[in-house]
């Protein structure tokens, strides 16, 4: 069995689940928990944001609770145990920190000296006067209870200001300086860098981290540093070895394990770096990753044997690693439904985690073997919380990357260019073809039928071949053609010939029936009213109209405006018909000139004998002034 796959094994039932209460009954979150150092290793002291701090007996089932008492009238941020005594130091954001007897409930001193909130304390090793306390004031301060007291209160005697200090792009102005220093105020946010973590190595050495400079920094308290308030030098630094390129990354914890050579380093980065304290090294040994840290509250502890790492987490969970082997994957602790800040392995039994999370809880995790009595009589009603392997990514199955999911295009048809689909029965009257997939029930069978013959749409290509346009009929415009009944739809014309209807081109050969321009009194000329409506001013005869011109003008040919309208889109020939003109034009001019209207016999003989018939008869005028087609207005 694997040292992980051990750690399976860790459960937590409900009578091992205790509520944080707050001085009106109501839940509050947790922030700091610690086990007890003394002869009784089973207390458990958690504080709350409150003030109240509680204390409970971890091997009691039925009175697990054993005092409780209101410690400050703010919240406290973090408790640290005398080292073989009852008594207790809590750190709170009142500025100050005190001292507790655990047995009594008695305070036994006042520590003042900080002027924002203590975030952090803790006692030397094998030290029982000498603790330690970090700041939002950016200031670490050294206490010592042999001291005598000033107006009721302890004072330090060192301190370390600006510790984590981080040097400012754009310095503040004179005026803020002046105003930042005054006696009796706070420093600005601006000016001073919180403190976030203190931790004692040994006697004389002490470790810090701040909120903002991601620097892990070591402090020789030999070395008085109060006379030297302005840029203290530690005795070693350990930069930041990750690759954010974030500009403000801190250290939300510190822990050492039992050798006190190593220091675990809670980073807001997402991984907690693993520094050697005892060489000169300042890279780190080991990283491990996984977990997320998005909050100055998350922060880890090491298991009684220096075997395992177990750290809170911003995904609700609780993460234990193997140290020796940091790519492992860690092991899950889940069950909270917030964020998991404080965790406290028991110093003297392995088989006992605390936690505390922001969903107002504290939970203690036992490891429960399969064969134990205790794990069959569980049960799975008191079970809430359980151990589960963490899944690395890369062996989690490959999942496309989400994308947003593409909308349906839109068919638009503009004016005279056909729709890719032409509708199977298209209502009268209708502005926009139908989809071809669309059906209606009124439609008749044929209309269906034609549908699907012609579901496929044809490519471009098709569309602007010259085959395709010399074998279709044309016809009149696209709004013409969307304006017919479905049955003339349908039936007359098939759905090739409306598309070709549909488009802005020319065809050949559809007027058959005007033979000859003395058959036909056409006036093709170009009226300036019709330059100005771009219609031209006759076609041929209705009567002599192919059926697919006819089919053009059903509708509308009572009314001669109608007739008049888009008819450049419905020439009856394909050929350029402007240079045609242009090229009869050209010949007129060269005969004797005739009078006006008039046309020369021998001319009309040539142009029969040389041109094609063509059912648009040219006429000739005399040519005409362009200043005569515009209104001379008075001069004012």
């Amino acid at each position: 069995m694997t040292p992980l796959s051990l750690l399976e094994g860790y459960r937590c039932v409900r009578h091992d689940e205790h509520i944080s209460y707050g001085n009106f009954g109501d839940s509050v979150p947790p922030f700091g928990l610690a086990f007890s150092s003394g002869n009784s290793f089973n207390i458990l002291a958690v504080a709350n944001e409150e003030g109240i701090v509680r204390f409970y007996n971890t091997e009691s089932r039925k009175y697990p609770l054993l005092k409780a008492w209101l410690a400050h009238e703010n919240a406290v941020f973090d408790i640290a145990w005398m080292p073989g005594e009852a008594q207790l130091v809590t750190a709170a954001g009142d500025q100050m920190a005190r001292l507790w007897d655990v047995k009594s409930g008695e305070l036994l001193g006042s520590f003042k000296g900080h002027l924002c909130s203590l975030k952090s304390v803790a006692f030397a090793p094998e030290e029982k006067a000498v603790f330690s306390t970090g700041a939002r004031d950016g200031n670490i301060m050294v206490w010592d209870m042999r001291c005598s007291k000033k107006d009721g209160f302890y004072r330090q005697v060192n301190q370390i200001s600006g510790a984590h200090n981080k040097a400012e792009t754009n310095p503040p102005s004179k005026t803020k300086k002046r105003r930042g220093g005054m006696r009796g105020m706070a420093p600005s946010v601006d000016s001073q860098q919180s403190v976030t973590v203190v931790l004692f190595r040994d006697q004389h050495t002490l470790i810090s981290s701040g909120a903002v400079d991601g620097l892990i920094k070591m402090w020789d308290l030999r070395k008085n540093y109060t006379a030297h308030r302005h840029d203290p030098v530690p005795l070693q630094t350990y930069p930041y070895p990750g690759s954010c390129t974030r500009t403000r990354l801190g250290y939300s914890g510190l822990a050492l394990d039992s050798s006190r050579a190593n220091v675990m380093c809670n980073c807001t980065d997402d991984s907690i770096y693993m520094f050697n304290v005892c060489g000169i090294k300042t890279t780190p040994v080991a990283v491990f990753s996984g977990h997320q840290n998005s909050s100055f509250y998350v922060k880890s502890s090491v298991s009684p044997d220096d075997q395992f790492l177990a750290s809170g987490s911003s995904d609700n969970h609780t993460y234990i690693w193997k140290i020796s082997n940091p790519e492992l994957p860690p092991m899950t602790l889940q069950g909270h439904s917030e964020e998991v800040t404080s965790v406290a392995w028991c110093p003297t039994d392995f088989t006992k985690i605390a936690s505390c999370s922001d969903d107002h809880t504290v939970r203690i995790w036992r490891l429960h073997r399969e064969n134990d009595e205790v794990q069959s009589s569980l049960g799975e009603a008191n079970l809430i919380g359980r151990a589960r392997p963490k899944i690395l990514p890369s062996k989690w199955p490959s999942i496309p990357a989400e994308t947003t999911p593409a909308k349906p295009q839109r068919r638009v048809s503009l004016g005279g260019i056909a729709s890719p689909q032409p509708a199977a029965c298209a209502p009268s009257g209708a502005a926009l073809p139908l989809s071809s997939s669309t059906t209606t029930p009124n439609c008749s069978q044929d209309s269906k039928t034609a549908a699907v013959r012609h579901r496929t749409p044809p490519t471009i290509k098709q569309w602007l071949s010259p085959s395709s346009r010399s074998s279709e009929q044309v016809g009149s415009p696209a709004h013409r053609v969307l304006s017919q009944s479905p049955q003339s739809s349908a039936s007359s014309t098939p759905p090739t010939e409306r598309r070709a209807k549909r488009r802005l081109e020319t065809g050949d050969g559809s007027s058959s029936n005007c033979e000859g321009t003395e058959q036909c009194d056409c006036v093709t000329e170009l009226s300036p009213a019709a330059k100005r409506s771009r219609t031209l001013s006759g076609v041929c005869c209705p009567a002599q109209e192919s059926p697919a011109q006819t089919d053009c003008h059903t509708e509308d040919n009572n009314a001669a405006s109608s007739r008049q309208t888009d008819k450049e889109n419905c020439s009856p020939r394909g050929v350029n018909w402007l240079s045609v003109m242009s090229q009869k034009l050209r010949k007129g001019q060269r005969s004797p000139r005739s009078p006006k209207g008039a046309r020369s016999p021998s001319a009309a003989k040539k142009q029969e004998s040389k041109t094609p018939a063509s059912p648009v008869s040219i006429k000739l005028t005399a040519m005409k002034k362009i200043s005569m087609y515009f209104t001379k207005r008075p001069l004012d």
